[in-house]
């Protein structure tokens, strides 16, 4: 036997002791497609088109690039493969291109997966002038194509176009490892990107994704599946009802009724054949799930206030009394209001937590009554005080007794003692014959949030890029215009802040270019969200869901009730919104936020962050995102992108008109791994990035040990 003394010395340092989960083997290599010249197995299959496959200047990488200029109309450059290749082989096809001199080349891409058809749905492809842009096409955008036989690159503007360029096109392959990394573009557009995981964050609100629904719409086409199935899908969060102007002379029974009623509000003038109903409302609320908020009629009384609250709020059997109000009608109990609802289809209640006192009630009517000359003679709402302090505490005296917002707080929370009242304010707050301040002392200890409506224009600016910049200074001023006025007014309390009506314009009809239908409001919308978000507003309302065209052709909605529910460019910015998380998380962007791209940070869940970026540029950018203290794994990419920004149509996925739930356009996968992920940004396109991360585990130091070994030999 012999006694063996081994020393073991483990004086190494390990410096970080991780190792990623789930390791695979690699997956199959990408295949080149062209790279200084076309690849074996590729044949030119083009049509009115010229080609040069040894093009020497400009280049993206190598010696070489493809040229092409297409001579006709819808004139297409082809790439031809033999045998056609299997599509499940392959995640996405990249590839850089390059405009040319002139103008932006406007193209088409698909797939055919014979020689001779099986085309895909195609995927819009821009080239600006001057520059190299990264293009990835994911294959899912396409619909999945079985097979691979031909890259078509084909004109779309129906007229011909000069040269473009193509570098290194490559088909993406599948399988679980990361994709290659693209190079940013020469004299192209670069992002670095920072998310803060480390940081507690602050409450995302998804009241923030509200709009409003008008009642003049009636009740066919509220009905309707398709309107109701794209509502589903938007993402909106509340709906503000019943409607503008409107709700100041919606005398909510009359309407329900489908007649005036006595003792009651009338259905405006002689709505009451024709406008939805709050049973109408309450059904489209219950079919889309959404959440609802009122504007009570302020010309009304404080019990038929209450009224309405039962109507949506009450179970059948709540015997609060509402009482005999001001002009002698008695309005019964909360549960006979109830039981009305019941009457007409919906036994439960379907609670409506948010209310407002009237609309706009500071710009009365010329002919409202009149006190010391506070009405402006450009006034547009029915109101019976143009005065801020009476619309708190109420009138008596020359106009009758009007009961204020005070009074019917306290009536409608006998009722609900959980509903949030908002008192109309303004903005600025000494706008109006200084309504928002009078507003704010008389009632800023009991509001319980303070509603304006910060349109951002009246006229419209003078490019789309001055409309594009506003969202990052207009919400910050607005915001500090009110904190201002409450410090000075209401003791310093930070009452919250909902902007429950907004949008680019205030007035549609000085929209004459069409503003609100186009890419740009996309873009506008989304980075308004982000900064009301930024800036600590508890809800905002977008005007509005659908609304109608005016003459001049343009309009508010998210939807065009006249074209078929038609999806505006703005519609997306909602969808993309509803899947940021519910945590806003600080992150930092190399950019300008006015005028190339603005950045928002996110937390899904513990296991996913989140970046919306709005790309001002109009060019892409390739983004470098870090997350602190996270080690990426993967993520998923949604995209609402145009060729331009005048566009009308937006491109969700990849689908111009994606199916009514948006099934049939899934965000693309990310295959990325590591400490960074970079993705490319569409010109013109707002971007939902979520990626997967894990901690970083800490640094595990293995100190010197000696051990003695006996072993026989």
């Amino acid at each position: 036997m012999k006694i063996a003394y081994i020393f073991v010395v483990m004086g190494l340092l390990i410096a970080t002791f991780f190792f990623p989960a789930g390791t695979t083997a690699a997956p199959q290599a990408d295949l080149v497609v062209y790279d200084d010249a076309l690849a074996s197995g590729w044949q030119d299959w083009s049509w009115n088109a010229t080609r040069n496959f040894a093009n020497t200047a400009p280049v993206h990488a190598g010696t070489n690039s493809l040229s092409v200029s297409l001579d006709a109309a819808w004139a297409g450059f082809s790439l031809r493969v033999n045998p056609a290749l299997a599509g499940a082989g392959y995640t996405a096809l990249t590839f850089w291109i390059h405009g040319g001199a002139g103008s932006t080349k406007q193209l088409q891409f698909y797939i055919q997966q014979t020689d001779g058809g099986g085309g895909t749905s195609t995927v819009n492809v821009d080239a600006p002038a001057g520059a190299w842009t990264p293009i990835t096409i994911t294959l899912a955008s396409l619909g999945s194509p079985g097979a691979i036989a031909r890259l078509n690159w084909q004109d779309r503007t129906g007229a011909a176009q000069s040269a473009f360029y193509l570098d290194d096109v490559r088909l993406v392959a599948g399988g679980s490892g990361p994709t290659p990394t693209p190079t940013p573009a020469v004299g192209g557009m670069t992002a670095n990107i920072a998310i803060n995981n480390l940081a507690a964050g602050a409450p995302f609100d998804a009241r923030l994704l509200g709009t409003n629904l008008p009642t003049w719409l009636g009740q066919s086409k509220l009905e309707s599946a398709t309107f109701r199935a794209r509502t589903t899908a938007s993402g909106v969060s509340v709906i503000r009802l019943p409607g503008g102007s409107y709700s100041n002379t919606y005398g909510w029974l009359s309407c329900e009724m489908r007649a005036n009623q006595s003792g009651a509000q009338p259905c405006g003038s002689g709505w009451e054949s024709w406008v939805a109903r709050p049973t109408d409302f309450l059904n489209f609320l219950k079919a889309t799930g959404k959440q609802g908020m009122w504007v009570v009629d302020p010309n009304g009384t404080k019990q038929e206030a209450a009224a309405v609250v039962a109507f949506f709020n009450s179970p059948i059997t709540d015997t609060t009394s509402l009482g005999i109000d001001i002009r002698g009608t008695n309005w019964y109990t909360a549960g006979h209001w109830a039981q009305l609802r019941a009457a007409h289809g919906n036994p439960s209640p379907y609670t409506i937590n948010l209310w407002a006192f009237g609309n706009e009630v500071f710009a009365g009517k010329p002919g409202s009554v009149d006190l010391g000359g506070l009405c402006t003679a450009w006034g547009w709402e029915v109101i019976w005080t143009c005065d801020g302090t009476q619309y708190v505490t109420g009138a008596t005296g020359g106009q009758g007794y009007h009961e204020g917002y005070t009074e019917f707080r306290n009536m409608m929370r006998a009722v609900d003692p959980s509903i949030l009242f908002g008192a109309v304010g303004t903005n600025p707050a000494n706008d109006f014959a200084d309504w928002g301040n009078k507003v704010l002392a008389a009632a800023g200890s009991t509001m319980d949030f303070y509603d304006i409506h910060p349109y951002v224009y009246y006229n419209p600016p003078a490019d789309f890029a001055t409309a594009l910049a506003a969202p990052q200074t207009h919400w910050a001023s607005v915001m500090l215009d009110a904190r201002t006025a409450m410090t000075n007014q209401a003791g310093g309390r930070a009452i919250p802040v909902g902007a429950t009506e907004y949008n680019m314009f205030s007035v549609q009809d000085m929209d004459n270019g069409q503003w609100l239908t186009r890419m740009v409001n996309g873009l506008f919308i989304a980075d308004s969200i982000g900064q009301m978000a930024q800036n600590g507003y508890a809800l905002a309302n977008q005007w509005d869901l659908a609304n109608g065209r005016t003459a001049n052709g343009t309009e508010y909605g998210l939807m065009h009730e006249d074209n078929g529910w038609f999806r505006s460019p703005q519609y997306y910015a909602f969808v993309l919104w509803s899947r940021f998380g519910n945590t806003f998380l600080p992150a930092t962007n190399s950019l300008n936020p006015a005028t190339q791209l603005s950045v928002y940070g996110g937390r899904v869940n513990t296991s996913t962050v989140s970046l919306l970026a709005v790309n001002k540029a109009g060019m892409a950018i390739t983004a470098s995102i870090t997350v602190s203290g996270s080690v990426i794994s993967g993520g998923l990419m949604d995209t609402a992108q145009a060729s331009a920004l005048s566009d009308q149509t937006a491109i969700f996925n990849g689908q111009s008109n994606p199916a009514d739930d948006l099934s049939n356009a899934p965000p693309q996968t990310l295959s990325v791994s590591g400490a960074l992920a970079q993705v490319v940004l569409p010109a013109n396109s707002v971007t939902l990035v979520r990626l997967n991360t894990r901690p970083v585990l800490p640094r595990v130091f293995v100190p010197l040990v000696m051990r003695q070994f006996s072993a026989s030999w």
